[in-house]
């Protein structure tokens, strides 16, 4: 029986340069995205800045933790927001969850996930897409795709974020030997998208690795 590959970055671009999806392998584990879904941080604060409405608690304990230095006090402090629900509770539990996440702590960070209550479809996509970052972690690749997934549903076809999502999807479709799904993650870039592959200096043509997807699927 052959062994299921690793999930690894895809090959080195003559530039140096790697798509953001790139991974690496970590004793025996599959592991996520290096470069984890950034717009949930930028997204988490306009969510805050936008509706710092709800409970005076929490408003007050997470208020206390953005300005925090030390991010073990830090921590305290966005978890007894997170116990005081609205939301600022909400985004609280999103700030818990990042940094367990940094800490690779994924089943706490995923705690977190599942028991913030969001309407922003923004910052709910950047949810589902770390969620899924947490699942391939820990090797969970089938629940990683379900996360994947809701995230590009719930972006609604935003193109700073489906993209990335995508790619992330691709990734774990090869470590699944599915090249078929993986191919059609990249077909999708490529048709939809068009203008990702060149965003934020990556100078990246995926046209490359949805050819290495379709002949590895047999099309």
């Amino acid at each position: 029986m052959e062994n299921k590959p690793e999930l690894k970055k895809p090959e080195q671009l003559a530039d140096g340069d790697v798509l953001l999806a790139k991974a690496k392998a970590n004793k025996g584990k599959l592991m996520g995205a290096l470069v984890f879904c950034i717009v949930i941080v930028v997204a988490a604060f306009v969510w805050f800045f936008i509706n710092q409405s709800g409970s005076r608690k929490a408003d007050d304990l997470a208020g206390k933790a953005d300005i925090e230095v030390n991010d073990s006090i830090a921590m305290d402090l966005y978890k007894e927001a997170a116990k005081a629900g609205h939301k600022s509770g909400n985004r609280a539990k999103l700030e818990v969850a990042i940094r367990y996440y940094g800490q690779q702590n994924y089943e706490e960070a995923l705690k977190y996930l599942k028991d913030a209550s969001i309407d922003d479809k923004i910052v709910a996509a950047g949810a589902d897409c770390l969620k899924g970052d947490c699942y391939v972690n820990l090797d969970r690749l089938d629940e990683a795709v379900k996360a994947y997934k809701s995230a590009i549903s719930t972006a609604d076809e935003n193109p700073d974020i489906v993209p990335l999502v995508l790619i992330k999807l691709a990734n774990v479709y090869r470590a699944q030997q599915n090249y078929k799904a993986e191919y059609e993650a990249y077909k999708t870039i490529v048709e939809k998208y068009p203008s990702y592959q060149y965003a934020q200096g990556q100078q990246t043509d995926l046209r490359k690795y949805m050819e290495r997807a379709r002949i590895a699927a047999g099309e």
